[in-house]
């Protein structure tokens, strides 16, 4: 584990190893490392891993969970939005250019699959999610981890990450930040961790021009997963965006907020235009936010 990088979550002190986990040098509170995986929170966000519990329980009945062989191959795979994704990921690295073993930070990463595509393109990659699922949280990295393209991870939140001050090149939030009702605290962790230069992106995040549409379409997805089982904070202040008000929040600690629409493809769109008139309302875009000049 980088110690260069990962920090205490409370204070933003170096981490010293000891025995099964990791103690703050500052002022000696501890992180457990559980089935590999560092548990970097603070006390007042713990109550967060229950949530990520259920949450992960009700995602595993859905559709929308991978079975574990494809993990390997996400998002080049059939069915559900992963095609959306896969178009998206390519679309990713055509924006960011030659990795030439700049860092990485993939916050809320899921299962990793985004930053073992971004290791396998040369970049070097820190991943954080609140969930150590073994099927759809970070436990399922382990993986990659018989690849020659494994990446250090931890659990973390998405309000505030264990990464010390300026210490990578990109910082990803890729279909994660409309499981925050406020997202300002995030997007001042971006600013904060980024070296001077770096670049935030966010992608694959729901965005709407309508207002009405955007609640609606939350308040569709609030009822399946509930129907699953799902309850908790993560399912309670999930929300689609209004473009304005994401665009408006990116400004707040960054000059520049570049949207970039990848192409989808004509079915996606025909697809997507016909299924927005029969339910009367717009549907999500995923577009690509690349954001620079943090304004401090």
């Amino acid at each position: 584990m980088n110690l260069d990088v990962w920090v205490c979550p409370a204070c933003l002190s170096p981490l010293i190893p000891m025995g099964e986990g990791l103690r703050c040098s500052a002022d000696g509170r501890t992180f457990p490392i559980r089935e590999g995986l560092p548990v970097l929170l603070q006390p007042e966000e713990e109550p967060l891993l229950k949530d990520a519990e259920y949450f992960a329980a009700a995602w595993k009945r859905t559709t929308w969970a991978p079975m574990p062989n494809v993990l390997s191959r996400l998002p080049y795979i059939r069915g559900g939005a992963w095609k959306q994704k896969a178009r998206s990921l390519d679309a990713l690295l055509a924006l960011l250019g030659p990795a030439s073993g700049r860092a990485v930070v993939d916050v809320g990463a899921g299962t990793g699959w985004l930053s073992y595509r971004l290791t396998r393109a040369g970049f070097v990659c820190y991943a954080t999610d609140i969930s150590g699922d073994n099927a759809v949280g970070l436990g399922a990295a382990k993986a990659y981890d018989s690849t020659p393209f494994r990446f250090e991870r931890a659990i973390a939140t998405l309000t505030r990450w264990p990464l010390r001050d300026a210490c990578v090149d990109i910082a990803i939030c890729n279909a994660t930040l409309h499981y925050l009702r406020d997202i300002r605290p995030a997007v001042a962790e971006a600013a904060r961790v980024l070296r001077p230069g770096g670049t935030f992106i966010v992608m694959n995040e729901p965005v709407h021009r309508d207002r009405r549409s955007a609640e609606r379409a939350s308040n569709d997805f609030k009822e399946r997963l509930a129907g699953s089982g799902g309850k908790g904070r993560m399912m309670q202040d999930h929300h689609h965006f209004v473009a304005s008000d994401l665009e408006t929040v990116l400004h707040a600690s960054f000059r520049t907020v570049r949207r970039h629409d990848p192409k989808y493809g004509l079915g996606f769109r025909a697809t997507r235009r016909l299924k927005s008139f029969a339910l009367r309302m717009e549907l999500a875009s995923f577009p690509i936010y690349v954001v620079t000049d943090r304004l401090r």
